[in-house]
């Protein structure tokens, strides 16, 4: 890794780069799968951090991929929750012989939901073929009623210490992909966990996928590369760094974290893409419309940092860690702090800007009382099947604006004045002809027509 030291106002920064700086090679931008996911634009909990790692207790050793379970741990009596039969406990030793796949997870990550969501659709699909077992240290009563909402049928494993001591990690969510001879295929992030693995385990083949790489003695509260945490460092008071990414951590973000014993502010960025760390810098862009972002860059390698890519991957050459520490002080004076680092290390101006453009725009008509929502489950259709009539029952128009923002090809404004839930029924748009859109939303109160407004927009450009 070669050292490039820059001195700005006496002040000394860092930036650790590794056969690349920006602007000097072309790479094409693999784009992340988020959260993850996401679901905005940026992948804040696609990793979620858990710290269930702990000492190991008297004959517990941690577990590991061609690891055999232990006789004591088939034999462990584990607490579940939402037993189709209504058992309090269970043994792993009630499914040798089937592949078992523990699956640990909470209900405050988004990741954990969606693929426990997928796996307990499997389950139903082979209920004789693998074994699927969620495990949380959730508050019991919580996770019970999360359970109930969601109709999931899976149990539950709960209050169970001695599994994170046998498969000690610090993120989520955490799988343990164990064969019918009892051995430990795999463990793995959400990635791999689909169907097609699922069946290669059934069938007996060999589960060819990437194990999951964590640091466990990696601490967050502590400043990166700093006693070893993450890499080398020395004790500093003021500190910008840029680095490659850090292999075995995932992607996150922080908020200014105020340490008033030792007079500094900090504030970092591991493993992100280019726009989240402008996220950092401008916290509006956390929920901002990816939309309008736009990007007046010339130079192809830079505007690569940020244009997707048909693969929908993202290259570890377009990921970047970052830390800041400066002396104490405001949180948004250390965030403007940032966007100067952005902008000496990307070579690249950011700014909100108003502009005047082509859009459809979303106004209530009179009768919109009539669709005002009977009440019942929130839910919708949105992003289902192809050429279905699509509904959105109990929901809000934020529902619809962001659907029409994702399908239409100008940027939908919206300017209902109701902020009540809705119920709406309307055909699939079709983007060469909306004449049919419109009128199905207009016979339920709400005009979209073609307009002109001027609506904030985020560029980045050339400097």
């Amino acid at each position: 890794m070669k050292n490039l030291i820059k001195t700005y106002l006496s002040m000394t920064h860092i930036f650790l780069l590794r056969g690349y700086y920006i602007g000097l090679k072309k790479r094409s931008n693999l784009c992340m799968a988020m959260l993850t996911l996401c679901f905005s634009l940026f992948s804040y909990v696609e990793a979620w951090s858990q710290d269930g790692t702990s000492a190991l207790r008297p004959g517990v050793l941690e577990l590991k991929v061609g690891d055999a379970l232990p006789e004591d741990l088939w034999n462990l009596s584990l607490t579940v929750i939402n037993h189709p039969e209504g058992k309090q406990t269970i043994r792993l030793a009630d499914y040798k012989n089937k592949p078992i796949i523990l699956d640990f997870w909470a209900t405050w990550c988004p990741g954990c939901i969606t693929s426990l969501q997928n796996l307990d659709t499997i389950q139903r699909e082979l209920p004789n073929e693998v074994v699927i077992i969620p495990i949380t240290n959730d508050n019991v009563q919580k996770a019970e009623a999360f359970i109930k909402e969601r109709r999931w049928q899976l149990p539950t494993v709960v209050n169970s210490s001695i599994l994170q001591e046998y498969f000690p990690h610090k993120y989520i969510p955490h799988y343990i992909w164990v064969n019918q001879e009892g051995i430990i295929e795999a463990i793995t992030g959400a990635e791999p966990v689909n169907k097609a693995n699922i069946k290669t385990v059934i069938g007996g083949r060999n589960l060819d996928v990437p194990n999951k790489i964590e640091l466990l003695d990696f601490d967050h509260k502590k400043p990166l590369f700093i006693d070893g945490n993450g890499g080398e460092g020395n004790s500093i008071k003021y500190r910008s760094l840029f680095s490659e990414p850090i292999p075995g951590l995932f992607q996150s973000i922080s908020a200014v974290i105020s340490d008033t014993i030792n007079h500094t502010s900090r504030i970092y960025g591991i493993n992100c893409r280019a726009l989240t760390l402008y996220s950092i810098a401008y916290q509006k862009l956390q929920s901002f419309p990816k939309e309008r972002i736009e990007y007046e860059i010339k130079d192809s390698a830079k505007r690569a940092l940020f244009v997707t890519t048909k693969d929908g991957q993202t290259s570890k050459n377009h990921l970047f860690t970052y830390e800041l520490i400066t002396p104490l002080n405001a949180p948004d004076k250390v965030r403007e702090r940032v966007g100067v680092d952005l902008q000496h290390f990307f070579g690249l101006s950011a700014r909100f800007e108003r502009r005047l453009i082509d859009c459809y725009v979303l106004t209530a008509l009179p009768t919109l009382k009539h669709a005002f929502s009977k009440g019942g489950e929130r839910k919708d259709n949105l992003f289902g099947e192809q050429n279905e009539e699509k509904y959105i029952q109990n929901q809000t128009i934020d529902f619809l604006s962001g659907y029409l923002n994702e399908i239409l090809p100008l940027a939908v404004v919206d300017e209902m004045s109701y902020r009540g839930t809705l119920d709406l029924k309307f055909p699939q748009p079709d983007i060469q002809n909306l004449k049919p859109l419109q009128e199905a939303l207009r016979n339920q109160g709400i005009s979209l027509e073609k307009g002109n407004r001027e609506i904030e927009f985020f560029i980045i450009s050339d400097n």
